[in-house]
């Protein structure tokens, strides 16, 4: 078939130009916001064409219906779609009218009561249909929790789970839902709809990657994690981020596990009602910050600690904070320094620093599977390991993994090792993960956690 006329550029400024006339824009959004807003009029655009409506109904909503046109909705409530089309009867002897909703969702996956929420808002008519396009892990995890719902019910009503079925599954949804996948969408559509297989595999490619954490950063890999001296002074700083830790909160740090979050956060005590301690981004030279849930750093006046005096003066100065309790609800208790006590945090730190919090990052790790294990099992900081434990999503016998750097009380490198751990009659395995000459940041990442996903094949 022949290409449309239609261009990626062209179906980009009809997006661009539409969107920044939404009401939406008036109302409070993020990123992800943005990126489905400006989604919702580039399938807009490509829906326009008599084919490509027919051959996403066919293929994605799997109806027979026919529509005149499928148009933007403002998402004015968070139970709107973003398109809506009235689809005609089947043929002119019925009255079968079908109102189809469609919703988009770039970041973190639809709850089943969202996805009841949103096919409530299109009527009561058990014939309207809502199509919800989503990222692939996203959408297991929709359905997950689809069919965890169900089984819960099932448990209340006393139903056996030897007896479910297929069947029985699918219905795990809402009825009335279609769910679709961005990845599926740039496989399935472009086939069904040639002309304009260009549009849909730019839709499915902003939709499939938006949400996702950019790792693809001006780095030298290699250099960074391989180097002796790098890893020996972000040794010295995480020394210093326990230290305060112990002093002021009298617990060891350990990363994060509050759902939602997009990136690591090796932390101490941070919540929305109280401020804690966090290892982040290097702030002149101050990489260790207290910190409050929604609200700014403020960097700790104190570097790497090279001399017994230092030492002396920074535990000095950690028991004056703790003694003022205020310091967790009023950050600006906090006497701070006219100058640094040792050393600044070099740039090469906050570079090794942005590479290992990118293979930790648990939204890169979600789309490979893995979920973070509860806080709980979370391994805390120590004087020669830094780590984050992980559960394969879907894996019921309880394997635990990590990725870790460490070894010793001396670092030598920052070499990420992942780790299955020994239990249930299995031995631990481990593989370290070395940056190769010129390789991205991207491809080094991507490499650790092809190299975690290994580890799930046992024989």
């Amino acid at each position: 078939m022949a290409r449309s006329y239609a261009t990626v550029g062209q179906m980009m400024s009809y997006a661009i130009d539409r969107s920044v006339v939404s009401p939406d824009v008036q109302m409070p959004r993020d990123r992800n916001r943005d990126v489905e807003l400006l989604l919702r009029h580039m399938l807009e655009f490509v829906l326009m064409a008599a084919r490509s409506r027919d051959a996403f109904l066919r293929t994605v909503a799997q109806t027979d219906h026919t529509t005149g046109s499928i148009t933007s909705a403002p998402r004015m409530r968070s139970t709107s779609p973003d398109l809506i089309a009235e689809l005609l009867p089947s043929s002119s002897d019925t009255d079968d009218s079908v109102r189809l909703g469609i919703s988009l969702r770039v970041g973190e996956p639809f709850s089943v009561r969202q996805l009841s929420r949103l096919r409530r808002a299109l009527g009561t008519s058990p014939q309207h249909l809502l199509v919800v396009i989503t990222r692939r892990s996203d959408l297991a995890d929709s359905e997950g929790a689809a069919e965890q719902d169900r089984r819960e019910q099932l448990d209340r009503q006393g139903a056996r789970g030897d007896e479910e079925t297929g069947a029985d599954q699918q219905a795990a949804l809402p009825q009335g839902v279609i769910t679709f996948s961005w990845h599926r969408l740039a496989k399935r559509m472009p086939k069904a709809d040639p002309g304009h297989a260009h549009l849909w595999e730019t839709i499915a490619e902003i939709g499939e990657n938006a949400g996702s954490p950019v790792v693809q950063y001006p780095l030298n890999a290699r250099r960074l994690l391989t180097r002796p001296s790098t890893a020996q002074e972000l040794r010295g700083h995480l020394d210093v981020f326990h230290l305060a830790s112990r002093t002021l909160l009298g617990t060891s740090p350990h990363f994060s596990t509050r759902r939602g979050q997009t990136g690591a956060h090796l932390q101490a005590g941070v919540s929305r009602q109280r401020s804690g301690l966090e290892f982040g981004e290097v702030d002149r030279g101050r990489p260790v910050h207290v910190l409050r849930t929604g609200e700014k750093p403020v960097p700790l006046d104190i570097g790497r600690l090279e001399t017994d005096e230092e030492r002396a003066q920074a535990k000095e100065q950690l028991e004056a904070i703790a003694r003022h309790g205020s310091w967790r609800t009023d950050p600006g208790a906090i006497p701070r320094r006219t100058e640094l006590l040792g050393t600044p945090a070099s740039p090469e730190v906050e570079g090794a620093r942005l590479l290992l919090w990118a293979v930790m990052n648990p939204m890169l790790l979600r789309d490979r599977g893995f979920d973070l294990a509860p806080a709980r099992r979370q391994p805390a900081l120590t004087a020669t390991s830094l780590g984050l434990r992980l559960l394969q999503r879907g894996d019921d016998s309880g394997t635990t993994y990590r990725i870790w750097v460490g070894e010793s009380r001396h670092w030598g490198s920052l070499i990420p090792r992942v780790t299955r751990e020994g239990g249930g009659g299995e031995s631990e395995e481990t593989y370290a993960v070395a940056p190769r000459k010129k390789q991205s940041t991207a491809d080094f990442v991507w490499e650790v956690h092809k190299a975690l996903r290994s580890l799930t094949i046992t024989h």
